[in-house]
């Protein structure tokens, strides 16, 4: 199942249930991939890694929300991120991320002016199931 198919049956259950904030964030999850590409063919690669995205401005506006203490928007974003987390891949947990960044080091080797090397790395073998920051952490850590 493709990740349109997966969207569309989403939005159908939705519908059915008559959630209509669920139903609103499946559409922009549709309406995003489809931006990229106007008949749904992306990959699943390319599915998520919109997602993903869009996961991310969630998170970016849910800081700028509660650093202006706008709480309602804060909270209404954070339901929103539920939703759309569910079609993501689960994360790593941090000891989990942490090996996969040991193992890549013992490749590459423990050099800093290889750091975007390494972080490539990292993020390619851990098929984007970790945030970037949390890669860039461990890596600065163990590299200190």
């Amino acid at each position: 199942m493709t990740i349109i198919e997966k969207l569309n049956a989403e939005i159908k259950t939705a519908m059915k249930a008559k959630n209509q904030k669920r139903l609103d964030v499946v559409r922009m999850l549709k309406a995003k991939i489809l931006n990229v590409n106007a008949r749904g063919e992306v990959t699943e690669e390319e599915g998520l890694k919109i997602i993903r995205s869009y996961a991310k401005a969630l998170n970016e506006t849910i800081d700028i929300a509660r650093k202006t203490g706008k709480t309602e928007v804060a909270a209404a974003t954070e339901g929103e991120l539920v939703i759309v987390k569910e079609f993501l891949p689960p994360e790593l947990s941090a000891e989990q991320i942490e090996a996969a960044v040991q193992g890549v080091v013992a490749e590459v080797g423990k050099d800093k002016t290889k750091f975007g090397l390494l972080m490539k790395t990292a993020l390619a073998k851990l098929g984007g199931q970790a945030d970037g920051a949390v890669v860039k952490d461990i890596l600065n850590k163990l590299l200190a």
